[in-house]
């Protein structure tokens, strides 16, 4: 009996402790500055992160996200990040000894993260950057000297990572990504060996045809198994990067050649996709063997849709594409 009433007055102890503690506004923690978490990541609906010198801002229109209201944004990263919202958790407050200069550093070299729901604010915090600390992240609310060391349960990695401010990591970089059944034409130029030159065609009933665009006719004689099957490889064609190193100079003399190849490709809706392939000039002279490289056989420089923009693609996710006539004989 006597052991009962020890072990109910330990409970209340410990329960007046805990409240004293998370209610105390001058103790460690205080519980609305450390409330990071958003209470479900279906309710976010536009998510701002910014520094000193850069601004990057993901929004969710018509069930889609968008990168700086210009590109598709990879749906993936965007979940990851706003599962990771949902699941902040405080590990433990900065110590004394820390706090102002911890607090100090987030509110100058911090990332700015507002996130919103239903066109209203919902959080707005700052978080340390990777290079602040390779082991810990830490975040603050905004309006508070509070800092404190934040993880997310069975995440494994630096949570200050998730908050990238480059453009290209949130960007969507698929190219092309069709059902074989929903293609009506793919187009495939070679602008300085025409005569490689077609354009295929599926009239969705189980057949399909293929023309010579450079004498304009019908293939009278082709493997029909073969065109069927270059329909399915137009799926998960992604590019690798922009190409961000080159100067204005280099880029227009890029975009003043003559491409390589065409490929166009138009859905039973009448859209057109359209990327522009153009060599990529070999960063070394000479291959392994001593022979002069002609270009680059690894990488290519290209355009989508008339863009000016150049990215990089590579070769072995472009090759099963880039059929010529003759291979469909």
């Amino acid at each position: 009996m006597k052991n009962l009433r020890l072990y109910i007055i330990l409970a209340v102890l410990i329960i007046i402790a805990g409240i004293f503690y998370f209610s105390n506004t001058k103790g460690t923690l205080n519980l609305r500055n450390a409330s990071f978490a958003i209470k479900s990541p279906d309710e976010i609906s536009r998510i701002e992160l910014s520094s000193n010198d850069q601004e990057l801002v993901l929004d969710k229109r018509s069930g889609n996200w968008k990168v700086n209201n210009k590109y598709r944004a990879t749906d993936k990263y965007v979940e990851n990040l706003t599962e990771a919202l949902s699941r902040i958790t405080v590990l433990t407050p900065v110590s004394k000894a820390e706090k102002q200069q911890v607090s100090s550093i987030l509110k100058k070299d911090g990332v700015v993260v507002e996130v919103f729901g239903k066109r209203r604010s919902i959080k707005k915090f700052y978080v340390g950057k990777p290079a602040m600390n390779r082991e810990k992240t830490y975040m603050m609310m905004e309006d508070s000297n509070e800092p404190f060391v934040t993880h997310i349960p069975s995440f494994k990695g630096l949570i200050a990572k998730l908050f990238v401010l480059d453009e290209s990591h949130w960007r969507n970089k698929m190219i092309f990504d069709y059902k074989p059944q929903n293609i009506e034409t793919i187009g495939v130029e070679y602008p300085q060996e025409s005569k490689k030159s077609f354009k295929a065609m599926n009239y969705h009933d189980g057949t399909f045809a293929i023309r010579n665009i450079s004498e304009d006719e019908l293939l009278q004689d082709f493997n029909v198994d073969k065109l069927a099957r270059y329909f399915t490889y137009y799926q998960r064609i992604v590019f690798e990067d922009v190409a961000v190193n080159l100067t204005k100079n280099e880029i227009d003399s890029v975009l003043n050649s003559s491409p390589f190849c065409i490929i166009s490709v138009k859905d039973d809706s009448h859209h057109e996709n359209k990327i522009t392939i153009y060599r990529k000039p070999a960063d070394i002279e000479l291959d392994e063997f001593g022979n002069k490289l002609r270009f680059d056989y690894d990488l290519a420089y290209a355009t989508l849709n008339n863009n000016q923009e150049l990215i990089t693609i590579q070769y072995y996710i472009f090759d099963p594409l880039l059929k010529e006539i003759d291979y469909f004989r």
